[in-house]
């Protein structure tokens, strides 16, 4: 039998890891994120030059993109929204992700988000059909990124 496969308890769950903020500074715990996903979505360049009748491409940036789901508990983003409006100045947060199953072999991964901007900042919520938590959801960009550390193999690869 083979022992080169998947095994499921490598698999990371989605409810391991934390995720942190620091806004003007200051460093917490993410404590009202419900989920978080981030992605670096590469830009390509696309030409068919003389000469070669394939198309060919070539990666000439990127662009970090994510979205969350965050329960409605915190104004910090909020404040930071109204000191633009009064201020025009707007400092990007930045979001430090942790993915840490302890099941796994692979380890953890944690990267850093810099230059982190909010789409949407909810002001209030009110549902009367609803008793389950407030939650809004946000897109975001981020304008650089760095990797602490990185998945290793899963342990029977290795």
């Amino acid at each position: 039998m083979d022992v080169n496969y998947t095994r499921l308890t490598d698999t990371i769950s989605s409810h391991e890891g934390k995720a942190y903020i620091t806004i003007d500074g200051q460093n917490r715990e993410l404590f009202e994120v419900s989920a978080i996903t981030a992605q670096i979505e590469l830009i390509v360049q696309e030409r068919r030059l003389l000469g070669h009748r394939m198309t060919q491409h070539k990666v000439v940036g990127a662009t970090g993109t994510g979205s969350m789901t965050m329960y409605f508990m915190n104004s910090q983003m909020l404040n930071q929204a109204i000191k633009f409006l009064k201020s025009g100045q707007y400092r990007g947060i930045k979001l430090q992700i942790k993915n840490d199953d302890p099941a796994s072999t692979v380890g953890k991964q944690e990267v850093v988000l810099l230059n982190v901007i909010l789409n949407t900042i909810p002001v209030a919520i009110l549902d009367d059909s609803s008793d389950d938590p407030i939650t809004f959801d946000t897109d975001f960009t981020f304008d650089n990124i760095e990797n602490l550390e990185s998945f290793k193999l899963p342990e029977n690869y290795r």
